[in-house]
């Protein structure tokens, strides 16, 4: 019953957030100029709103800058960015953006095929590896068969309606069958507990382990391979027509260029280039 109760409350909250955002097409833009409506889903290093002045900053957001100035060179247009709302649960965020016409989400969502059933995607801005992070103090693990072993006294915390979802009960489900897991709504919440040195791992993305160092949090990130990084980008509803523009501008071409790759080492690190294809 409390499942259910809280499912109906997360829909009635999307819906009345869904109403508040609103945005113009690419069609009216492009006829006169406008507005590009944009949500986020706080990410350090990509997309998070700068405490001492207010503006928002992050790969995203340099390369939302980008995107305006295509449009201006291209069509001639004055395209503004609106940052309408940040939030805060990962859930709603998705879904929020799948049933508002014409906003972009921006976040670190990966792309999946079946994300694709429901959602749009502009082409991939960053691929971004996966890791499993623990308190410093725990024990070092080069493999997942070690979970059960020596991280038997462990649980996992994961954010709820990521793709790590999938890795962790695959890991259990093949290594751990007792792991017990829980969840969370973002990746710092998770990072502000694991600091505290609990018995817990997580499976975040690599740009979430930068933030940390970053930040000399007393975490580590164990030596696990969890293969091929992830694809990160842009999403929007089915009913868009925004993947127009976006898909002529974020071209390899352009993720090869000098002025990306100053973005990725602004905002990163010039380790993180290394990770990119």
């Amino acid at each position: 019953m409390k499942k259910v109760l809280f499912l109906m409350g997360l829909l009635l909250a999307t819906a009345v957030h869904a109403q508040k955002y609103t945005g113009d097409s690419w069609a009216k833009v492009k006829a006169s100029g406008g507005t590009l409506t944009v949500i986020y889903y706080e990410q350090p290093g990509l997309i998070y709103k700068d405490a001492a002045t207010g503006k928002m900053k992050g790969v995203c957001a340099d390369i939302l800058e980008d995107f305006t100035k295509y449009v201006q060179d291209k069509y001639g247009k004055k395209l503004t960015i609106n940052y309408a709302g940040q939030e805060q649960v990962f859930p709603q965020f998705l879904s929020i953006t799948q049933t508002t016409p014409n906003i972009l989400g921006v976040t670190n969502v990966t792309v999946t095929d079946e994300r694709k059933k429901i959602l749009k995607f502009t082409p991939s801005f960053m691929a971004n590896p996966v890791v499993m992070l623990t308190h410093k103090d725990a024990p070092s693990i080069t493999s997942v068969t070690e979970i059960s072993t020596t991280l038997k006294d462990y649980s996992a915390k994961i954010i709820s309606g990521s793709t790590h979802v999938k890795v962790i009960e695959k890991i259990k489900k093949e290594n751990a069958p007792s792991l017990k897991v829980s969840y969370a709504n973002s990746g710092g919440e998770i990072l502000k507990e694991l600091s505290g040195g609990p018995k817990f791992f997580t499976v975040l993305d690599f740009t979430e382990y930068i933030d940390a160092t970053r930040r000399q949090l007393p975490v580590k990130r164990q030596s696990i391979n969890f293969g091929a990084a992830e694809e990160l980008a842009f999403i929007m509803a089915k009913q868009t027509d925004w993947d127009q523009p976006w898909n002529e501008f974020m071209t390899p071409e352009y993720k090869k260029g000098v002025r990306y790759r100053k973005i990725i080492v602004d905002n990163l690190g010039a380790n993180f280039l290394g990770i990119l294809k």
